[in-house]
């Protein structure tokens, strides 16, 4: 039976010869097709893998030279005046660069705008870079913005971030100091930071007391000192990890954002100016839109319409220009524009003042008198503004009470802006270490310098700019924001910040001679005698600024005589040399209610003071269309450049 099977099978096979040939050729051709649509899609799978890699390392390209940007803006400042002004992003917002196109490529090639001329990625060999820069709001805001493009292989991604250096005004609160000035305290201390040991005689730390409460990130490149109920309500960044407590105590500071952290140093520039040179009309590259300088002790009252009204009897020019060869100082070419942005001379040196627009983005500048006979600004000796006389300038007379001269009947001193006030005694400090000590009558000039760049500010303020002082930047009233959205202002102090708090003297002690009986002695004033002029128990001052003093503080003028005042209350950032005292714990002065505007992260008043050095940070980023093709030329869109 299987035999029969086996026969029947092979004559069925012999018969079918053909039949099986076709199957095979049938099944040899299907298999040659997958075998051939296999190795396709085995090749374009390899080919998206390569291009999915130079995608994703396209973008990695781009990171790469943000981050080199970043290094070479944070080793120096000036960088920021590097640039191509032909690249499309630099040219469309306006951007000014020192140098030309060519030497600036020489120089860094990732300014590069055409060609194929990229940076090579260090330790990469097939990812390059490009960046473009925009510095059209680096004056104005504090802010830089890249366009970054990124090539690996065919594939190019672009970029954009804005910049912003990690500046004072990212913190609420910071002091390179937490000790009170010696030229204000009249100590004899020694300079030193808290933490330092083997000092001896170090000046006092101020402390933090139990009502303040600080809402925003503080620093110091100090320690701080806080009482057990200070209030921290962000972050707190210090030289090491501990905040001292006070003598005797053992607590120091509710910490609602944190325990403190250690930073490195963040450093004051000494002088502020080099702020000045943004008022020359001879700078185009890096001064566009030169602001207005003021020279002499100059009165702004802020109007609250955008508006403000500026007294600056001592202005000769608002806008200058430098000899390079001799460095004579004169009036910028366009006096007209000068008049129109910063005031006209006869309106300035009237006694109504010149009102004026808020200025734009910009910064106003008050100078010192000038002593070189090459300046423009200069006043020869002997000669003084219109209603001047010399006795408003006199620096040799002692002030008594209201301000009369006591060698002179009725001369009275004045820096010609209102200062000293009618009634105004000059607080010297005490004589004694006793709460009965009188106190010294101080002198009216040293408060109020007829020649100094010092300011007097109040009122509502609309508009983005900064009030820079070679002297002492006086907060005369409250200081607010018409729109706390969009107004900005900074106030910026080479020797202070200061409150302006003025005393009275009511009592005078006497003396006793022989051949003249009983003298009132005006060079003292009795310990039950001392008050405030202008504020009484309870009074508040707001000040809605970026506040800095380079070389100062930020105080309140006569923080330690007359009642408890109320609260003072600061919306925006304060930086200062030394710690600046605005109460005792006797129960003088104002408590504080600082309070950091979130703002000032992502932007800066107009042409603020910069740290010394400082790190740029990131503070927005989104990937945009790529900028450029793989070969170097710029992608388009409607046949322009994007």
């Amino acid at each position: 039976m299987i035999r029969r099977i086996v026969s029947l099978l092979e004559r069925a096979r012999q018969d079918d010869r053909g039949m099986v040939l076709a199957n095979v050729v049938i099944f040899g051709t299907v298999m040659m097709l997958l075998v051939a649509t296999m190795v396709a899609v085995s090749t374009s799978g390899a080919v998206k893998a390569a291009t999915d890699r130079n995608f994703q390392n396209a973008m990695a390209a781009a990171y790469a030279g943000l981050a080199d940007y970043q290094a070479k803006i944070s080793n120096d400042n000036g960088y920021a005046l590097n640039g191509n002004s032909n690249a499309q992003f630099s040219k469309s917002s306006g951007s000014n660069f020192s140098g030309t196109p060519a030497s600036n490529i020489a120089k860094n090639v990732a300014f590069a705008n055409s060609g194929s001329t990229w940076a090579q990625v260090v330790g990469s060999t097939d990812e390059w870079y490009r960046y473009e820069v925009d510095n059209s709001n680096y004056s104005s805001k504090g802010v830089l913005k890249v366009r970054v493009s990124g090539k690996s292989g065919g594939s190019v991604r672009s970029l954009v971030a804005n910049l912003k250096g990690d500046g004072f005004i990212n913190y609420l609160y910071f002091t390179n100091y937490e000790s009170s000035n010696p030229s204000i305290t009249g100590s004899s201390c020694t300079t030193a930071y808290q933490w330092q040991s083997g000092v001896s005689g170090r000046c006092d730390a101020v402390q933090f007391a139990g009502s303040d409460v600080l809402n925003g990130p503080v620093r110091t490149n100090d320690v701080f000192t806080a009482a057990c109920s200070t209030t921290f309500n962000g972050t707190v960044e210090q030289h090491d990890t501990t905040v001292r407590s006070p003598s005797g105590g053992s607590c120091s500071g509710v910490f609602n954002g944190g325990a403190a952290t250690a930073v490195p140093y963040l450093g004051l520039p000494a002088l502020n100016s080099n702020m000045s040179q943004e008022t020359r009309t001879d700078l185009p590259t890096s001064v566009s839109r030169p602001g207005c300088l003021y020279t002499g002790p100059t009165r702004v009252s802020f109007l609250g319409n955008g508006k403000m009204t500026v007294w600056s009897p001592w202005t000769k020019a608002t806008q200058i220009k430098v000899n390079a060869t001799s460095g004579a100082v004169t009036a910028g070419d366009d006096t007209a524009a000068a008049a129109s942005l910063c005031g006209s001379l006869t309106d300035l040196q009237s006694s109504v003042g010149a009102t004026i627009a808020t200025l734009p983005s910009n910064l106003m500048y008050v100078q010192d008198i000038p002593s070189a006979a090459n300046n423009v600004n200069t006043w020869a000796s002997g000669t003084y503004p219109s209603k001047y006389t010399n006795t408003y300038c006199t620096t040799t007379v002692t002030v008594k009470s209201n301000g009369t001269s006591t060698t002179t009947n009725n001369q009275t001193f004045s820096n010609g802006q209102g200062f000293p006030a009618a009634s105004e005694w000059i607080n010297g400090g005490r004589t004694g270490n006793s709460n009965s000590s009188p106190y010294q009558t101080g002198s009216a000039s040293d408060a109020y310098s007829c020649s100094a760049g010092d300011v007097f500010v109040s009122g509502q303020f609309s508009g983005a700019m900064t009030i820079a002082s070679s002297g002492t930047v006086w907060v005369t009233g409250s200081i607010t924001y018409k729109d706390a959205s969009s107004d900005v202002l900074g106030l910026v102090g080479q020797n202070a910040v200061e409150i302006y708090n003025p005393a009275q003297c009511t009592s005078y002690p006497s003396t006793y001679s022989w051949w003249s009986g009983y003298t009132v002695d005006y060079t003292r004033c009795n310990s039950s005698g001392v008050g405030l002029l202008n504020r009484s128990s309870g009074a508040s001052i707001t000040i809605s600024a970026a506040i800095a003093s380079n070389a100062g503080t930020f105080w309140n003028q006569n923080y330690d005589i007359g009642p408890q005042l109320g609260v003072l209350k600061v919306i925006g950032s304060i930086a200062q040399n030394w710690r600046g005292a605005v109460a005792t714990t006797g129960g003088t002065g104002f408590s504080k209610n600082y309070v950091y505007d979130q703002r000032l992260l992502t932007t800066a008043p107009p042409k603020f003071l910069q740290p010394v050095s400082t790190s740029y940070g990131v503070t927005t980023q989104v990937e945009v269309q790529a900028a450029y093709n793989a070969d170097g030329s710029c992608a388009t869109t409607a046949g322009t450049c994007r």
